[in-house]
């Protein structure tokens, strides 16, 4: 069963919407600003990817924004965003064959670690808002979605910390393909720009402390680590055959899928496990390495991360590594954890769809250890037919998409 992408939806940094989001990836807008609503004068990283100007009143009521967490606004409007660009009505009743796929890598953090609390001065950490627990369960963002649409099939929540997006998004591509269901929203969504986990990941050594909007270089000899992000992807995938049968859009064909563990550190990558991630997903696609013309790499901009995967990458596609175009989203958007991944594959389905490629901002100081070509400085145009999307999280687990341009 050939599986299609017939609906996306963003939400971003740089856009809340799809046309805002690629014009902003293909002029290399860099959508890193000063923080707010937290404390900053605790922070050595003061600079995240915020989303802006997005006005929840108008998709819920009160009552139900008091239910949900940041990251379930996210992904449940981009959801919505991306269920009404396939076509469909909102408010249809779709029937059991469809169902819900959602990555995520820390849930309802927003909930738990409240900026506005600590911003206010309370002594008092035990207050809490009634609806805590429904808030932050990591499955709420699936739900939402599921009760916002009335879908009742089946309904799952993916952790795999940064690869999160991108296996919710390869699991519904196999369902699909294995004919268990007809179309599937899948995607990922993340809210973690918050005090403590600022904290968190400053400490752990890898945010970069420059403080500025051109401060995460993917790949630059120079490159001091990323930035935190916030953001939701959602897409619709289904059936070719449902798609022609309803006369759906179509974006791009999915083709293959490689997930697997590396078993090898909890927070340092493997080239061996990255690169079999890449092969899996070949394999799966049945295509050979020489046929892809693009890869979205996972690019965090960290020393260890960049070098292991354009280390994955040549041990891969061996001398022909040299000739493919990269870039990496997250010089432009920052690292938005188990939305990453999500916002990337649509960043390569509309690569693959316009046949031009949003640049590695920020690139400028080639490095010896990192010496593909990862686009840098501008958009490139380049006839696209099949393109590669990496993602990898912390606790080896690696996932990799493959697309196909679609052709009518």
């Amino acid at each position: 069963m050939r599986v299609v992408i017939t609906g996306m939806g963003i939400i971003s940094p740089v856009g809340n919407d799809l046309e805002t989001y690629w014009q902003s990836l293909i002029s290399g807008q860099s959508g890193l600003e000063y923080i707010d609503g937290c404390c900053t004068n605790q922070l050595k990283c003061k600079f995240a990817g915020q989303v802006r100007n997005l006005d929840t009143n108008t998709f819920f009521n009160t009552r139900e924004l008091r239910r949900m967490d940041r990251f379930s606004q996210f992904a449940t409007i981009a959801a919505k965003h991306a269920w009404h660009d396939s076509g469909r009505d909102l408010n249809e009743h779709p029937d059991e064959n469809i169902g819900v796929i959602f990555g995520t890598g820390i849930g309802g953090i927003s909930t738990w670690d409240n900026p506005l609390k600590t911003n206010s001065g309370s002594k008092d950490d035990t207050r809490m808002n009634a609806f805590t627990i429904p808030r932050i369960m990591n499955n709420a963002a699936a739900a939402q979605i599921a009760m916002q649409l009335n879908i009742t099939g089946m309904n799952l929540t993916v952790n795999t910390a940064c690869s999160s997006g991108a296996n919710a998004i390869g699991m519904a591509f196999q369902e699909i393909k294995a004919e268990n269901f007809e179309s599937i929203i899948c995607g990922g969504t993340e809210a973690p720009v918050t005090p403590k986990i600022l904290k968190a990941w400053d400490i752990l050594g890898v945010l970069s402390r420059e403080n500025t909007s051109r401060a995460v270089k993917s790949f630059d000899k120079n490159r001091t680590g990323f930035v935190l992000a916030e953001g939701a992807a959602a897409l619709v995938v289904e059936s070719l055959d449902a798609a022609i049968r309803h006369h759906r859009q179509i974006y791009a064909e999915i083709i293959g899928f490689g997930s697997n563990c590396d078993a090898h550190h909890l927070t340092s990558p493997s080239k061996e496990g990255q690169a079999k991630a890449i092969q899996l997903a070949l394999n799966d696609a049945n295509i050979a390495a020489e046929k892809i013309d693009y890869i979205n790499a996972h690019g965090t901009a960290t020393r260890i991360n960049d070098r292991v995967e354009t280390d994955a990458i040549k041990a891969v596609f061996g001398k022909t590594a040299h000739d493919i175009a990269i870039s990496s989203t997250k010089s432009i958007i920052g690292h938005a954890m188990g939305a990453s991944s999500a916002l990337e594959v649509v960043a390569t389905v509309l690569s693959a769809k316009n046949d031009l490629i949003h640049p590695t901002l920020n690139y400028q100081d080639p490095d010896p250890d990192c010496d593909l070509d990862y686009v840098p400085g501008k958009a490139r145009n380049k006839i696209i037919n099949h393109a590669i999307s990496n993602s990898f999280g912390f606790g080896g687990s690696n996932a990799v998409l493959v697309v196909k341009k679609w052709k009518n």
